[in-house]
């Protein structure tokens, strides 16, 4: 009995102690959820303001900002009919390694404003900056102290401002840049197949500063940007520029820089009809800009004298076939330097004499763009280009460097190219992998007096340079954030 009466004492006890908690499960949480300013609290702010010390902030508000860019290092394998090597982990000149701080605002429904700051690299390990004897793309000493550029756990200096701007942009009027930008000028090569960074429409930025090498295996004192175009369209620098609404696929560019004394303009359309995609280009640009002096004298007949005039023209157009893949671009350039009376300034590549000869310089590529693997977009490629009298004057030029074979009297160049690769979007990791070769061929008519170009029976007769080809392959990837 006793124990009956016991377990239904500790029944009903218990039955009331849940009955309790019934309650308070209900009514005390619902007290507790109004008291936002309970200890809970203070710990979540008091660790909000924690990250907020530690972690990097914008300025403000109002102007948003993203951080973007890419890292692009490949693998360079050259052979200059003589030697051959191997370079690891250059960076990529066609599209080089850079980082980007952009921002944005707007004002109110038609006006916003915003910035561009783009950083890149311009360090040693550069493509466009190696050669036969220097694998770290910097001879001599570096910045802070001699020694080699790359050597091991010594620090290369990363680079320079690519683009610092800010603009203003009407929806119904365009955009105005102010700063250091891309001016509007040449149009090159619209590339619409996706294969820029491996084949780019300049010739010399993977292997511009090797030297050019003889039969016997001579150095002749000239690289092979000595006879390529100098990459210079659209050259950057301080500048106002405009850029209209597109109209019907139209946009319309203008730029002035330096003084005044650097202008250009340039015509884009972009379009798709019937399955096939269109985009081309033609620009025009003039630089009367002088070159500054190294040392300032207002008497200095390079400040006194005739200012140059570097005129250029040049289009670009590039075809693709949606359904397929199938694509066709490339461009053309013209360059005249006014000659006689020439004078050099740097833009265009217009270092050279009195009669610096005008210039051409056009690429064709070809290939198949699709996405067959899943992935993102394969595209295989092939192409042809030709440079023509970057390295000559009517005259005759002259290049000499201390151990190396004179070249003298150059009257003609042609620097021909051909090549063919692949590349791999990998939409996932938003990169491309690529592997491409291409091969460099110099045509170089002499009328010099030296051993190295003139001919046995008649010196002053034009003779044709014999040299020996290059060899490119490069193989690396782009990864962009």
């Amino acid at each position: 009995m006793i124990g009956g009466l016991l377990s239904k004492s500790v029944s009903r006890m218990a039955l009331v102690a849940a009955t309790g908690l019934l309650v308070g499960g209900v009514a005390m949480p619902s007290a507790k959820a109004a008291d936002l300013g309970g200890d809970c609290c203070a710990d979540l702010e008091e660790r909000v303001a924690e990250l907020e010390a530690t972690t990097a902030r914008k300025g403000n508000r109002k102007m948003s900002l993203t951080i973007t860019g890419q890292v692009h290092r490949m693998v360079l394998w050259w052979d200059d009919g003589h030697s051959s090597k191997t370079y690891y982990g250059i960076d990529n000149t066609n599209s080089s390694s850079r980082f980007t701080f952009l921002g944005s605002a707007r004002v109110n429904p038609s006006v916003s404003m915003g910035f561009e700051i783009m950083i890149e690299v311009e360090a040693g390990g550069t493509s466009s900056k190696l050669n036969q004897f220097d694998e770290d793309g910097k001879v001599g000493a570096q910045i802070g102290g001699p020694g080699s550029f790359n050597q091991s756990n010594v620090d290369a200096y990363f680079g320079d401002a690519r683009r610092v701007a800010w603009w203003i942009e009407h929806k119904d009027i365009g955009r105005l840049t102010v700063g250091r930008y891309e001016s509007a000028g040449v149009v090159q090569t619209i590339d619409l197949g996706g294969i820029g960074m491996v084949a780019s429409s300049s010739f010399i930025l993977v292997n511009g500063s090797f030297f050019i090498r003889g039969p016997t295996g001579q150095y002749y004192a000239m690289s092979w940007a000595n006879i390529g175009d100098p990459a210079a369209a659209q050259g950057r620098t301080e500048l106002v520029r405009y850029d209209s609404p597109n109209w019907h696929g139209f946009i319309l560019s203008s730029s002035i820089a330096e003084a005044g004394d650097y202008w250009g303009t340039m015509l884009r359309y972009a379009g798709e009809f019937s399955g096939i995609r269109v985009a081309a280009g033609f620009g025009y640009e003039r630089s009367k800009d002088r070159a500054s002096p190294l040392v300032i004298n207002p008497l200095d007949a390079s400040v006194l004298g005739a200012p140059p005039d570097v005129q250029a023209w040049g289009g670009g157009l590039s075809l693709m076939h949606v359904p397929s893949g199938v694509f066709v671009q490339g461009h053309i350039t013209w360059t005249d330097f006014n000659a006689p009376g020439h004078v050099a300034n740097g833009y265009w590549g217009s270092a050279g004499g009195a009669t610096k000869k005008d210039t051409t310089h056009w690429l064709i590529q070809a290939g198949i763009s699709k996405n067959w693997f899943g992935i993102g977009n394969t595209a295989v490629y092939g192409e042809y280009g030709l440079a023509s009298d970057w390295g000559a004057e009517a005259a005759g030029r002259n290049f000499a460097i201390a151990g190396f074979n004179a070249v003298t009297g150059v009257t003609d160049t042609e620097l021909r190219i051909w090549g063919m690769g692949i590349t791999q979007n990998v939409d996932a990791a938003a990169s491309t992998l690529y592997l491409g070769y291409r091969n460099s061929e110099a045509d170089i008519t002499c009328t010099g007096a030296g051993a190295t170009c003139a001919g046995a029976a008649n010196p002053a007769a034009p003779k044709s340079l014999p040299t020996e080809q290059i060899h490119a392959i490069i193989g690396g990837a782009v990864v962009r954030f």
